[in-house]
């Protein structure tokens, strides 16, 4: 797995341990961001990689690259829209499933 397709599976996990409804993931003009909505409404912004590395997950969502594994879990994206803009892209991840392994 290539880094960047890691580190969203990574986010992804631990998105799902703290129960997270779902997960966007935002460049606007070279800066990164990733937002968190919890189950109880609230949200929570959690630190993001580099641009290059954002733009890289978002391609590959794009492109509908839905599923990432690794020796210890399978993610797979049910649900994702990504919007580009002329100075942002974004992906809202609706939905995940996890399987250890």
């Amino acid at each position: 797995m290539a880094a960047h397709d890691s580190f969203l599976a990574m986010i992804l996990t631990n998105a799902k341990r703290e129960e997270a409804s779902s997960l966007t993931l935002v460049v606007d003009r070279d800066q990164p961001r990733i937002d968190m909505q919890l189950l109880d409404g609230s949200s929570r912004t959690l630190q993001a990689p580099p641009p290059e590395i954002m733009l890289k997950m978002i391609a590959g969502l794009e492109q509908g690259r839905m599923t990432y594994e690794s020796s210890v879990f399978l993610v797979t994206v049910e649900t994702v829209n990504v919007q580009r803009g002329v100075d942002n892209v974004v992906a809202h991840i609706a939905s995940w499933m996890i399987e250890h392994r």
